[in-house]
C-alpha cells in the first residue's frame, strides 16, 4: 500500500576494520579511533578487536574517551572497562553474562610476571577462540606491540578470529602529538606499505572468471591476457598493487577502490542484485572508507553510499536483515554527524531522508513506536533543508514517506492524530504530484490518503460521531475512485487490484454504518461487490500473464473472498432489497464459493479460518431455507471434507 523512497547516490558484508596505514601523523589517530568506535556502536555480536598502542597514558585516554562517548550515543552501547587481574588473568572468569561489550587494560602489565601467569592469559584467549561460536559479546584487547605479536604467534586459533586491528600512534584527537619511533616494518620516510585487501582481489578475480567462462586456478595476469572488457576491475587491482610498490598516498589508493565499487555498482540492479557483485562494492567502498582523510568532503556520501548497499542487503533478505538495517542506521548518523546542514544542505537532507527510511524498515523488525517515531523526526529534519521551493520532488518523496511514517505509527498509538498528520503530509506531497507530471505516483499518493481517511472512520472519536465516520468513508472512496484513473489493470495491475480492493472495504464499511440511510445500503453493497470482483479479476489477470518476477499481492487474498462472501450473503438475506428470488439463490452460491476459497486460504491461520467456516454454515442455512433439501445436498457437495463436521454442528 505504501511507499518508501531512498535516495541513491553515486555510490555497501560487515564493515570488518583492519588498519594498515601508509603515514602516521597524529591526524590519522581519530580516523582510527573513530572506526573502532563505529565498530561497537554497530551492534554486532562476536567481534575481537585488536587495539594496539604503545603509550600508557595515551591508551587510558583512549579507554575512557570510548567507554564515555558510547554510553552518550542516542542509543547507547554498554561498554564494560577490565583491568586484567593479575592473579587470575582468565578473561573468561572475569565475563558476566549479558553485557555486550568488554574492553580489557593491563595486558602490558604481564609481561613482568611469571611465565605461568602469562599462559594463563593466553590459554584464556584461546578458550574464547573454541566457545566463540556461543558467545554473545564484543572484546576488545588494548595490547602493546609486542603483546600483540604474542598474541598472533602464540594463540594463531584466537588470532584467526579477529575481526579489527587497530594500531594508533600518538595523540587521537590531534592535540599535542607524542613522538613515536616508526617501527621496524616503516621505512626511512616514514612511509608503512599499504597492503592490497587479497580477500577483495579473490573476489573480484572469482567475479571476471565467472563471466568470462575461464577455468579456475587462473591467475590475473592470466585473465588480464583475454583482453575481455569485463576484466577492467582487474586492471583496478593491478594499478592499486603498483600503486603500494610506489608508495603512492592513500587519497590516489583510495580513488581506485571507489571506481571498483561504482564499476559493480553501475552494473547490477539494485531490486535483484547479485549477491557476489554486492559483497564486492560494499568491500571496496569500506576500503575507500579506510584510507580517505576523514575531514575529507568526500565522507558523508561515501558513508551514505555504504548505508544504501546494507539498506539493500536487508531489503533483499542479504544476511540478517535487522543487523543490516542496524549497520545501515550507523552509517547514516556518522554520516550526519560529519555533514553540515548549512554547508551541504541537499547532501544532509538525503541522509536524513534515507535514515527515516531506515528506521521505518526496523520499525518492522523490532520497537514500531520507538523506531517509527525516529523515522518522523529524521524525514522532518530532511524537508527543513529540502524546501519545495528548491527541490520540489525530493521534498514531494519525504512528504510522502512522512505520511507513511505517521501511518503506521496511527497503528500503534493516538491514531487520529497520526493519521490526520499523514493526511496532511501526502496532501503536501500533491503539491509535485499531479496527473500530468507523475500520474502513477499521484495515484500512489490518492490510494493512501484513502487509506488513512478509511482508518480515520475506524478511530474511536469517530466511531462515536457516526456523521464524522461516513464523513471519512466518502473522502475515503473519493481518493480511490481518482487513484483508479490511473492505476488500470493494463497500466498497474497490481496496484489496481489493491486500490479496488480498497475501495471494496470502504463501502463495505459505508453500508453497515448506522447512520448509512436504508435506500443507500443495497447501492453501497453492490458497489463492494463490483469493486471486490474487479480486485479478484485483477488477480486473475496477472496469475494468467505468469510473468517473471511478479510482485507480491499487498493484501490479504482470502480477506477479499471473505468479505465479498459477507456482502453477496448480506444481500441474499436482506428481505427488504429488490431482488428475485433467482437472484438471491445465486447471490448465496456466489457468496458459498467465495467463503470456500477464503477457509482454505486461511487454513493456516487460526485466528481467521473459524470465521470462514462459521460463515459457511449459515450461507448453507439460506440455501435450504430457499431451495430445499436439494439445494442443501449441493451446497454441501462443494464444501471441502474437512470443513463438514464443524458446517454440519451450525446445521
Amino acid at each position: 500500500m505504501l511507499m518508501s523512497v531512498i535516495d541513491r547516490h553515486p555510490p555497501a558484508q560487515d564493515i570488518p576494520v583492519t588498519e594498515i596505514i601508509s603515514q602516521c601523523p597524529p591526524s590519522l589517530n581519530q580516523q582510527i579511533y573513530l572506526r573502532l568506535r563505529m565498530a561497537l556502536s554497530l551492534n554486532l555480536r562476536r567481534q575481537i578487536l585488536i587495539a594496539v598502542c604503545d603509550d600508557a597514558a595515551l591508551r587510558s585516554q583512549f579507554v575512557t574517551q570510548i567507554q564515555s562517548e558510547l554510553a552518550n550515543e542516542t542509543t547507547p552501547t554498554p561498554l564494560v572497562s577490565l583491568e586484567l587481574d593479575l592473579e587470575n588473568p582468565d578473561l573468561l572468569a572475569h565475563i558476566q553474562a549479558g553485557m555486550p561489550n568488554y574492553q580489557v587494560t593491563g595486558i602490558d602489565r604481564l609481561t613482568r610476571q611469571p611465565v605461568h601467569i602469562q599462559r594463563t592469559f593466553l590459554d584464556s584467549l584461546s578458550a574464547i577462540a573454541r566457545q566463540l561460536p556461543k558467545l554473545e559479546f564484543n572484546l576488545v584487547l588494548w595490547v602493546t606491540r609486542p603483546w600483540c605479536r604474542s598474541i598472533q604467534q602464540s594463540v594463531p586459533d584466537f588470532w584467526q578470529w579477529h575481526t579489527g586491528l587497530f594500531e594508533f600512534e600518538g595523540d587521537p584527537f590531534g592535540d599535542n602529538p607524542v613522538p613515536i619511533q616508526p617501527p621496524p616494518t616503516a621505512s626511512s620516510n616514514g612511509h608503512r606499505k599499504i597492503k592490497l585487501d587479497t580477500e577483495l582481489a579473490d573476489f573480484i578475480l572469482a567475479s571476471v572468471m565467472q563471466t568470462i567462462n575461464l577455468e579456475d586456478h587462473a591467475s590475473i595476469t592470466d585473465v588480464l591476457k583475454t583482453n575481455h572488457p569485463d576484466t577492467e576491475p582487474l586492471q583496478f587491482l593491478q594499478q592499486i598493487e603498483d600503486l603500494h610498490q610506489q608508495r603512492a598516498s592513500a587519497a590516489t589508493i583510495a580513488r581506485l577502490y571507489r571506481q571498483i565499487g561504482d564499476w559493480y555498482r553501475d552494473r547490477f540492479d539494485a531490486a535483484r542484485p547479485n549477491s557476489g557483485h554486492l559483497t564486492i562494492v560494499i568491500r571496496a567502498y569500506e576500503q575507500a572508507l579506510k584510507l580517505i582523510d576523514m575531514k575529507s568532503e568526500e565522507v558523508p556520501d561515501l558513508l551514505n553510499d555504504i548505508a544504501n548497499l546494507y539498506w539493500i542487503k536487508a531489503r533483499c533478505g542479504e544476511g540478517a536483515v535487522a543487523t543490516n538495517l542496524e549497520k545501515a542506521l550507523k552509517a547514516y548518523q556518522f554520516a550526519i554527524d560529519r555533514s553540515d546542514p548549512t554547508l551541504q544542505p541537499q547532501t544532509y537532507a538525503m541522509i536524513q531522508n534515507n535514515l527515516g527510511s531506515v528506521y521505518s524498515d526496523l520499525a518492522g523488525v523490532r520497537s514500531p513506536e520507538e523506531n517509527l517515531q525516529h523515522a518522523i523526526e529524521a524525514y522532518k529534519s530532511s524537508i527543513e533543508y529540502r524546501p519545495f521551493e528548491t527541490d520540489p520532488s525530493r521534498y514531494a518523496a519525504t512528504q510522502n514517506n512522512l505520511g507513511t511514517a505517521y501511518w503506521n505509527l496511527a497503528q500503534h498509538r493516538t491514531p487520529m492524530f497520526n493519521l490526520q498528520s499523514a493526511v496532511l503530509a501526502y496532501n503536501e506531497a500533491l503539491r509535485y504530484y499531479t496527473p500530468d507530471r507523475e500520474p502513477m505516483h499521484y495515484a500512489m499518493l490518492q490510494n493512501n490518503l484513502g487509506t488513512a481517511y478509511w482508518n480515520l472512520s475506524r478511530c474511536d472519536q469517530a466511531t462515536q460521531e457516526l456523521a464524522m465516520a461516513e464523513d471519512f468513508l466518502h473522502l475515503a472512496i473519493g481518493a480511490y475512485r481518482v487513484a483508479l484513473i490511473y492505476r488500470t489493470l493494463e497500466a498497474a495491475p497490481t496496484a489496481y487490484a489493491a486500490t479496488q480492493n480498497n475501495l471494496g472495504t470502504a463501502y463495505w464499511h459505508l453500508a453497515n454504518q448506522d447512520s448509512t440511510h436504508y435506500d443507500d445500503r443495497a447501492t453501497y453493497m453492490l458497489c463492494a461487490i463490483d469493486a471486490y470482483q474487479e480486485a479478484l479479476s485483477a488477480v486473475q489477470y496477472l496469475m494468467a500473464a505468469n510473468t517473471a518476477y511478479a510482485p507480491t499481492l499487498s493484501f490479504d487474498l482470502s480477506a477479499t473472498h471473505h468479505h465479498i462472501a459477507l456482502a453477496y450473503h448480506q444481500m441474499a438475506i436482506d428481505q427488504r432489497a429488490a431482488l428475485e428470488t433467482k437472484e438471491r439463490s445465486q447471490f448465496l452460491h456466489h457468496a458459498l464459493k467465495h467463503q470456500v476459497r477464503a477457509a482454505q486460504g486461511w487454513q493456516d491461520q487460526p485466528d481467521f479460518q473459524p470465521s470462514a467456516v462459521g460463515q459457511l454454515g449459515q450461507i448453507v442455512k439460506g440455501i435450504y431455507e430457499r431451495e430445499g433439501i436439494q439445494g442443501q445436498t449441493q451446497a454441501l457437495s462443494q464444501i471441502p471434507p474437512a470443513f463438514l463436521p464443524h458446517v454440519m454442528r451450525e446445521l
